[in-house]
């Protein structure tokens, strides 16, 4: 009996540690040390169809279908721009910093936004680097676009200066339904901050985008 028990313990032992090895052979940690900013456009451009559903409303469906999972492994907050009557430029708003599981906060913010006013995106997406700058950590904006600046800044500019100014910030921008006349200045403030441009024409395309953004890198 005594021998059995002692093959028992040993044979255990032996499948215990070959799942671990095996688990942390398939499963790689998750390194969620950067970060992340969400900008949204709530600008009077979103308010237009495309696919028969506003484009705000296929971007809030596309922040609810992803956002709870990126959330939970990465520490993520909000500014939006937009919302204000006429074409104001005084829409800039910092919701607030990031924080782990963020998404329902997120996407009851985005439920409340009413589209209007103009594209301050070059001041939202400071308004973030300032935000994650607090932190002292390196961090990720994640910009979504449907229209070019048009409040008096050169977003190309802009994002030379923050390369400086903010070395270890990235501005992935996602250009949401954008027209090809303003995708480049756009496209070059996210090159210029060491970030990507995806251009999107759909909720399933801009899902990914979020997800390949928005998603912590994974090391073995």
């Amino acid at each position: 009996m005594r021998k059995r028990l002692t093959l028992h313990a040993r044979l255990t032992a032996v499948a215990a540690l070959s799942a671990l090895v095996f688990s942390q052979t398939l499963v790689p940690a998750v390194a969620c040390q950067e970060e992340a900013m969400l900008v949204f456009d709530a600008s009077g451009s979103m308010s237009s169809a495309r696919d028969g559903m506003p484009k705000i409303d296929m971007a809030r469906q596309a922040a609810a279908d992803v956002l709870p999972d990126l959330t939970a492994k990465r520490a993520t907050g909000l500014v939006t721009y937009g919302g204000e009557p006429g074409q104001s430029c005084s829409g800039v708003s910092v919701r607030f910093p990031p924080m782990t599981g963020s998404a329902d906060l997120i996407l009851s913010e985005l439920e409340a936004l009413h589209p209007s006013g103009s594209t301050p995106l070059t001041e939202a997406t400071w308004a973030a680097a300032q935000t994650l700058r607090n932190s002292g950590k390196p961090g990720t904006i994640v910009l979504v676009t449907d229209g070019k600046e048009n409040c008096g800044y050169n977003a190309c500019v802009f994002g030379q200066q923050m390369a400086m100014a903010a070395k270890n910030i990235k501005v992935h921008v996602i250009g949401f339904f954008l027209h090809a006349g303003a995708e480049a200045n756009v496209a070059c403030l996210a090159q210029k901050t060491g970030g990507t441009y995806t251009s999107v024409f759909g909720l399933h395309s801009l899902k990914e985008a979020l997800k390949k953004t928005l998603t912590c890198p994974r090391i073995s």
